[in-house]
């Protein structure tokens, strides 16, 4: 049954279709600039792991040739949706990308952003304002169907979910689409989007290409849109197959979706990892990092630590045996004995795992988990952590959502430089100040050129 009034994604259409890079405050594209520089640097490193070698041998088959969108750090070109899927899978391949907006919002929205856009002939300003878009479509519908910690507990990864609502904003506004094609491609996103927790049980990694799955719904949804095709505009209202009954239990929260629609982006809403793990872990591990600092603790002398969590963060973030560079990233006590080693959680301590580390395994195995029903995934763990002289400290570690790299809690725009230095570092040559020069100046840029040529060559990792 259809309804008079506009819907969501109609609101959210005709919010966005008429919004550009001139109606964006400068915090929020000075705020951006920071997520695609981050968004950009994990990816090239991302585009080096054997995951992404998998995706791209699989689909060069099938897609490849001189007329489609850039895979980023390859040569590749494929179809602009499956340079969307590569990119995105590229970017989430270790898990230090940003969050906030759909779940993981720069791995969904920019792969969908920049492989329109570069077929599009957009400019630098009209990317800037699509993925911001992107970020705040992508929050807002997560916010519609309950919010994070209420979709996750269903077992729903918001990534691959709310993130094709996410990245079809981003291409249609890189596309120019009208109110009406805006809202047909958020339909049509929300008529094929997926994606659950069930990777968590095996560590499948279904994980990784949930943010570049969503990347190529959203491109397809809105080249679709844009060429006449209509998808349902009650696609969260409608009571029989529409989102709020088939995914959030029945219950809808419109309301919320629209709080702060055109005054609120949604940029400050999201986070920058510092730490190459879960984000559920970082609140305990920056707690743990300020106990070292300014308590003096070590390993030598802690006797024992029990992080207590909600039956969701137990889920998650509970991974045993650690293997594998995804069991490390989903283990908060390997994430905490990291902490109370005084190693900086990079991708150097997860990508391998350092259990071969006497010392770190040493901490790990005094480090214990356990569920209390009563607290929520966003009250953050509980660590009681008991010291060789007979002293007990408990410490909440509150949302791991407010921990570093938050707006409460921000990393500053040089740490964001410093992290793609870094991680860029092995990749050798100029890259890393060619693509922060790059980000720098998309503002001015009439088009993309500069920014593609730095994602264009190859990497090879220098020994």
């Amino acid at each position: 049954m259809t309804s008079d009034s506009p819907s969501l994604t109609e609101r959210l259409a005709t919010f966005w279709a008429r919004t550009g890079y001139d109606d964006l405050p400068k915090d929020v594209v000075d705020g951006i600039k920071d997520h695609i520089l981050d968004t950009l640097a994990v990816a090239l490193v991302g585009t080096t792991t054997p995951e992404v070698s998998g995706v791209v041998d699989a689909l060069s088959r099938f897609s490849a040739g001189d007329a489609g969108s850039l895979v980023w750090g390859t040569g590749t070109r494929l179809t602009p949706a499956h340079a969307a899927l590569v990119n995105g899978t590229s970017a989430h391949a270790r898990d230090f990308d940003d969050g906030g907006g759909p779940g993981h919002a720069g791995s969904t929205v920019l792969p969908a952003a920049l492989a329109v856009a570069e077929k599009a002939g957009s400019t630098g300003r009209q990317v800037i304002a699509a993925t911001v878009a992107g970020y705040d479509i992508g929050y807002r519908t997560l916010q519609a169907v309950g919010g994070f910690a209420a979709h996750t507990d269903r077992g729903w990864h918001s990534s691959g979910t709310m993130g094709s609502f996410a990245a079809a904003a981003a291409a249609a506004k890189c596309l120019d689409a009208d109110k009406n094609a805006f809202a047909d491609a958020l339909g049509i996103a929300g008529s094929f989007t997926g994606g659950v927790w069930a990777f968590i049980d095996d560590g499948a990694l279904t994980k990784r290409l949930h943010p570049g799955k969503a990347g190529e719904t959203g491109v397809d949804a809105a080249v679709l849109a844009t060429g006449g095709i209509t998808g349902p505009r009650r696609i969260f209202e409608a009571k029989w197959g529409g989102l709020y009954a088939v995914i959030a239990g029945g219950t809808g929260h419109t309301d919320r979706a629209l709080t702060g629609l055109g005054t609120d982006f949604n940029v400050a809403s999201s986070y920058l990892k510092p730490y190459a793990c879960c984000r559920g872990c970082h609140s305990a591990v920056d707690v743990m990092k300020d106990l070292v600092t300014n308590r003096g603790l070590t390993p030598e002398n802690v006797r024992s630590i029990v992080i207590t969590a909600g039956t969701t963060a137990v889920n998650m973030l509970s991974v045993y045996p650690i293997d594998t560079v995804f069991d490390a990233q989903f283990s908060l006590p390997y994430a905490v004995s990291l902490a109370l080693c005084a190693s900086a959680l990079g991708l150097d301590d997860y990508d391998p795992p350092r259990l071969n580390d006497p010392r770190i395994a040493a901490t790990f195995a005094k480090v214990s988990m356990r569920v209390d029903d009563a607290i929520e995934i966003e009250d953050g763990p509980r660590l009681d952590i008991e010291l060789t002289n007979g002293e007990t400290l408990v410490v909440e570690a509150g949302n791991p959502t407010y921990a570093r790299g938050s707006a409460q809690n921000p990393m500053t725009h040089d740490e964001v430089v410093a992290k793609a230095t870094l991680l860029l570092e092995p990749l050798g040559g100029d890259i890393a100040s060619r693509l922060v020069a790059a980000v720098e100046a998309l503002d001015d840029a009439p088009n993309l050129s500069e920014l593609l040529s730095v994602l264009a060559a190859e990497r090879v990792p220098t020994p």
